[in-house]
């Protein structure tokens, strides 16, 4: 469980198994132990792998004394309960994440529409205008958070079914495009395209899930780059595969985040959810997708100076 063959686990000490900061009541229940006062304990712990990593366990501790009642060994049963641990963890971010992702439009579309009731801006339709605009973007706001969290379900779930046929690359591409066109108005960001040597290649794929890891590339990329930037979107053809790219020239990944930012409810920064609103799950949602399809995700980002997104698909 932990890495190490009996010899070597003979050579440890607890300390250099068991981490954290809770040995002194390790070591006074130990002591309670040898007094009489208990005869077992049970308590999660965190234990250090042989690879470096972290394992949780349920630790079961036990004394075995010989027919004087005198103390002969400590018997510990360990469960593996790291899966367990993991699903804890999400839980509690999601309960976090969403909690703050629901309250945060809730508030805006509560306040829009409690100025509209008091009937104060009855002679002023544009502020009155900008009231419905402010309640219909949080809505829109919440409705992506419930699809994000609905289409993640069931992608991880097996309920969502690909329906495969072939389909334009290009044309997906400009559907993306067109339905990310007005955040990239609003930040005078130009998305361009280049099909480079893609022209006329189909490929067998289903084209809303596609159209779907395009769109939230594309608005990542939208949303973490400087107004009046540029988006850049490429697509080529190598080894029986074709290969896209989202390219943007924002704040960049950091490097221990390259692999990680595609898991659930993860961020660049803690206060990218805070300031640019979303979830940590659009990332997630296009690698299972396009692992679905048989494709690879990656990103590649120099700090400070931009990211690419790669995704490929079989042809």
């Amino acid at each position: 469980m932990l890495g190490y063959d009996s010899s070597d686990l003979l050579t440890k000490k607890v300390t250099e198994i068991i981490t954290g900061e809770e040995l002194s009541k390790d070591f006074d229940l130990a002591y309670q132990f040898l007094s009489g006062q208990i005869t077992n304990y049970q308590v999660e712990k965190s234990c250090l792998h042989k690879s470096g990593k972290i394992i949780w366990v349920l630790l079961n501790v036990s004394l075995l004394c010989d027919v004087n009642r005198n103390p002969l060994h400590f018997i510990w049963q360990i469960q593996d309960i790291s899966k367990r641990h993991e699903v804890e963890q999400l839980k509690n971010e999601f309960v976090s994440v969403v909690s703050h992702e629901v309250r945060t439009p809730l508030t805006a579309i509560k306040g829009a529409l409690e100025i509209l009731a008091t009937g104060i801006l009855v002679d002023e339709p544009q502020e009155a205008e900008q009231m419905l605009k402010i309640a219909v973007s949080n809505s829109e706001r919440l409705l992506r958070l419930v699809n994000n969290i609905l289409n993640l379900e069931m992608l991880d779930s097996g309920k969502m079914k690909l329906n495969l046929e072939l389909c334009d690359i290009n044309i997906m591409v400009k559907q993306a495009m067109e339905t990310v066109g007005p955040i990239a108005q609003q930040k005078s960001i130009e998305i361009s395209y280049n099909t480079l040597d893609v022209a006329n290649i189909e490929i067998l794929a289903d084209e809303e899930t596609i159209v779907q890891v395009l769109t939230n590339l594309l608005s990542n990329s939208i949303k973490f780059s400087h107004a009046g930037n540029k988006v850049e979107i490429y697509a080529t053809v190598s080894n029986k595969e074709i290969i896209v790219a989202v390219k943007d020239y924002g704040k960049g990944v950091p490097p221990h985040k390259l692999e990680t930012i595609f898991e659930r409810f993860e961020q660049v920064d803690v206060s990218d959810s805070r300031q640019k609103g979303g979830t940590g799950l659009g990332l997630a949602i296009c690698k299972n997708i396009v692992e679905k399809h048989q494709g690879k995700i990656w990103v590649e980002s120099i700090l400070g100076s931009g990211s690419t997104f790669y995704f490929t698909l079989p042809l």
